[in-house]
């Protein structure tokens, strides 16, 4: 699923299987970093729970694309 923020950057959304485990990704669509667990700046970010991928969607102000 494509998400945009208020300043019109994109990512993508996806659940995926990872050694037999289903994961979260968020991807960076628009090759802008997103921020890791440390701040560090990275391409994609994986979450073991559903729940933790949408808080950290929310948190930087993500929004389904209509």
């Amino acid at each position: 699923m494509k998400m945009i923020n208020g300043i019109g950057q994109a990512v993508y959304f996806n659940p995926v299987e990872k050694h037999g485990k289903l994961r979260y990704v968020v991807l960076s669509a628009d090759g802008q970093p997103i921020t890791g667990r440390d701040r560090q700046k990275r391409q994609s970010r994986t979450f073991s729970q559903e729940h933790q991928a949408e808080a950290y969607l929310k948190r930087n102000g993500y929004r389904a694309e209509s």
